[in-house]
């Protein structure tokens, strides 16, 4: 092969390159369907409220779908559920860690314990704060179809292998909170049952969508 058509057959390559990576950025993952939160139950959780979310506090989630419901157990103590569905990774619309969410909002992290998950997989993961008048634990976690994630880490890198692939990046966001005293671990107990039901729950609105 002479030189002029080698440089021919490098610039047609480069050229096939240059359209192969345009149309790959082009080409997001689609949106995946809606999950209807609302329609969640947790059975034997006690009587809830549905909670009223800040506007500018929605617009800056930037979540397809919330919902934020306030249970009243038979101990009195009320127990938050926060659920925020993602249809899609895209800017201005990603889950973040609460890590970061609660000392931005006046709370202080006193302590990050891990406890085996109700659904018997990784470790929840979850937080102790208190803002100096209330002390809360927050269980959290990410819930994608058919996965659950307790860290943001390994969570973006599946979502950057759906990206590769086109498969759609929907995930939930997932987070319980109570009020608790010393014995963090007689609090996590009551929370268990509770996070697993909102957990297999999650799990059926992906297999019936």
């Amino acid at each position: 092969m002479d030189r002029s058509r080698a440089q021919i057959l490098i610039a047609l390559c480069l050229a096939a390159l240059a359209l192969a990576g345009n149309t790959l950025r082009a080409t997001e993952p689609r949106a995946a369907d809606d999950l209807q939160l609302a329609v969640i139950a947790t059975p034997d959780a006690g009587a809830f409220s549905e909670e009223p979310l800040d506007r500018e506090f929605l617009e800056t989630l930037h979540a397809r779908d919330v919902l934020y419901r306030t249970f009243t157990g038979a101990d009195g103590e009320p127990v938050w559920l926060f659920l925020a569905y993602f249809d899609r990774q895209k800017e201005g619309s990603q889950v973040h860690s609460p890590r970061h969410c609660y000392p931005g909002s006046g709370w202080n992290i006193e302590s990050e314990p891990r406890w085996p998950s109700p659904w018997g997989d990784a470790p929840v993961a979850s937080l102790v704060v208190n803002d100096g008048s209330e002390r809360r634990l927050v269980l959290y976690w990410y819930q994608m179809h058919a996965r659950t994630e307790s860290d943001v880490l390994p969570l973006k890198l599946e979502m950057a292998r759906r990206a590769i692939l086109r498969e759609p990046q929907d995930v939930v966001f997932a987070s319980i909170s109570t009020p608790t005293g010393p014995d963090v671990s007689a609090t996590m107990a009551r929370l268990s049952g509770f996070a697993g039901s909102v957990h297999a729950e999650i799990n059926r609105l992906y297999q019936e969508r």
